[in-house]
């Protein structure tokens, strides 16, 4: 075997190749389009009141939001739950790049 053998290229098959897709993120989406489905939009948000935030100090979704979300859209207020969503969504990927900067919810 000579050393000018022909290099087979790199797949793109590892770790750094794969992008890390954040479950919470996903139900967030999830929440948004479920918002004409309260018991599944009440079941996402108690999932996403499990994800902890480190840098926000508590849940992704606290239980406040959740019971502001639940009340705006009970009462047919459909564009203030999505702001409410939306604005969490916004401070959790304020400082984190990897998760999706220049992405929307």
């Amino acid at each position: 075997m000579t050393d000018d053998a022909p290099v087979d290229p790199p797949t793109g098959k590892g770790f750094k190749a794969r992008k890390r897709e954040d479950h919470a993120l996903v139900l967030i989406r999830e929440l948004l389009a479920s918002l004409d489905d309260l018991p599944k939009a009440r079941r996402i948000m108690q999932e996403l009141g499990r994800y902890y935030d480190p840098v926000l100090g508590g849940a992704i979704v606290e239980v406040g939001h959740q019971r502001q979300i639940v009340q705006a859209v009970e009462a047919g207020r459909i564009a203030e739950a999505e702001a409410l969503i939306r604005a969490r969504y916004d401070l959790y990927v304020k400082d984190r790049a990897h998760l999706g900067r220049g992405e929307s919810a």
